[in-house]
């Protein structure tokens, strides 16, 4: 069994672990509403459960060190935008959206390949944490917790994946909406 010291520092990094999959499955319940993907959304209720399972496990490891699992959520990374030039875009395109359906469609399709992207940052951050979980366990002589750390490790990659590979899907499915505009104007000139 690790020193009190090292046991303490363990603890702290399975629960910001834990604070992470906490604010995840907020995440994956609103991603489930919003998304027009049908597929996304049967994966993202998959994932959600696997979620569950890996705030279970993490609460066990914490438990079974002997300390109180947090009912903490982290934050989770976010795309913003970066220059005055993208919010002021941003800020023009929502007011047209409340005077065109077809100005918030476009919205609606850029907000979900937006969201698409940090699903992925959020999923590969997940991997690199359970990564390195899966091998301070093992110098920590905590080798019994290293299945449980790698199940949830291979969950968050299984989903990296799939975000990846569904990304041709996710764009054939919003494209249209994305180009109606631009043919409207264009055979309106």
């Amino acid at each position: 069994m690790p020193s009190q010291l090292v046991k303490e520092k363990l603890v702290q990094y399975f629960n910001e672990a834990l604070a992470m999959e906490n604010a995840a499955a907020d995440r994956i319940q609103s991603r489930i509403g919003e998304t027009p993907v049908e597929q996304a959304k049967q994966q993202l209720q998959y994932h959600l459960e696997q979620t569950i399972q890996q705030q279970d496990r993490l609460k066990d490891i914490i438990t079974n060190l002997g300390c109180s699992p947090t009912g903490a959520k982290a934050s989770l990374p976010k795309l913003a935008p970066m220059t005055m030039d993208t919010i002021s875009n941003t800020v023009k395109e929502a007011a047209k959206s409340t005077t065109s359906e077809e100005d918030r469609k476009v919205m609606d399709a850029e907000k979900e390949l937006i969201r698409t992207k940090e699903d992925a940052i959020i999923e590969n951050a997940e991997i690199v944490s359970y990564k390195m979980l899966v091998e301070i366990a093992g110098k920590a002589g905590l080798s019994e917790t290293v299945p449980a750390l790698q199940q949830s490790l291979q969950e968050e990659t299984a989903m990296a994946n799939f975000i990846l590979g569904n990304t041709p899907l996710v764009l054939t499915t919003l494209w249209p909406k994305l180009e109606a505009p631009a043919t409207t104007k264009a055979t309106q000139a």
